[in-house]
């Protein structure tokens, strides 16, 4: 089965926008993409330690499934270059970060790619701004997870 892992990402990022609107938060979800299709998954977590847990077992279910790729969607702090310097949890929303829909793509056989879309809110409403792409992010939060292309010996 032949997935357009872009396109997938894209249409998670119009529901995220569409979930944050209606509900005024965003639950993170992730998708493992498999030959035989795509499987969801909502991840509940209350704190850092309950947050590496859920990805330690989704990076497990990516593997045992034979996972070609986990698309992850997040509301989080979009940070300048540099600034996850010396990062701890919280740092990005301390210091004032925007928020953002933080969507990523990675697998063992693929560039990693993410897709930021910061955005304000206005009362009970949300301005969206301009997408960021970017290729090669660290995704630490998918311990053991592939993410880059192997490279020739």
């Amino acid at each position: 089965m032949k997935v357009d892992l872009k396109h997938c990402a894209k249409e998670a990022l119009e529901t995220a926008k569409t979930d944050l609107c209606r509900d005024g938060y965003l639950d993170p979800v992730a998708f493992i993409v498999t030959g035989h299709g795509i499987l969801d998954f909502n991840l509940d977590y209350g704190d850092e330690e309950q947050k590496a847990s859920a990805y330690s077992n989704l990076v497990e279910v990516a593997r045992k499934q034979a996972g070609t790729a986990i698309i992850t969607v997040n509301d989080a702090r979009c940070g300048e270059e540099g600034s996850l310097e010396g990062y701890y949890p919280g740092k990005l929303e301390i210091e004032g970060a925007p928020e953002c829909i933080y969507i990523t793509v990675s697998g063992p056989a693929i560039r990693t790619w993410s897709i930021s879309v910061p955005y304000s809110r206005r009362g009970d409403q949300f301005v969206f701004e301009n997408p960021i792409e970017e290729f090669d992010d660290a995704l630490n939060f998918l311990p053991g997870w592939p993410s880059e292309p192997p490279s020739a010996s």
